[in-house]
């Protein structure tokens, strides 16, 4: 699993990628519970997205199409994480409004003020 802590990383989020493989993904983490908007600005395969309030409540997941970023893909309330996996993954695993994201530790995004250095 991919993890996006900084304002930079979740930007880029899962672009270009050609193909993911099973059960892998990206969480992007957010400094506080917020609304979120995720597109599919140059990402060529179907990704479902799921977000998660700051205590890992599942608040809901949505599928997302290569679009080119036309359309904006939002959270149903404030969410804190959004989990990234392959087109069909949170209907093969059953999860619904309610369930909960178990993280291995504790994961803090990145300072407002984080620049990535190149």
């Amino acid at each position: 699993m991919e993890v996006a802590v900084s304002d930079h990383a979740r930007r880029q989020g899962l672009m270009y990628r050609q193909a993911l493989a099973k059960d892998q993904g990206m969480l992007l983490v957010f400094p506080r519970e917020q609304p979120v908007q995720i597109w599919m600005l140059n990402v060529p395969i179907p990704l479902d997205v799921g977000f998660f309030d700051d205590q890992g409540i599942l608040l809901n997941w949505l599928t997302m199409q290569p679009d080119g970023g036309r359309e904006i893909h939002r959270s149903s309330a404030p969410a804190r994480y959004a989990l990234e996996m392959n087109a069909g993954w949170f209907r093969r695993n059953g999860l619904v409004s309610g369930a909960r994201l178990e993280l291995p530790m504790s994961i803090e995004a990145a300072p407002d003020d984080y620049k990535q250095k190149r």
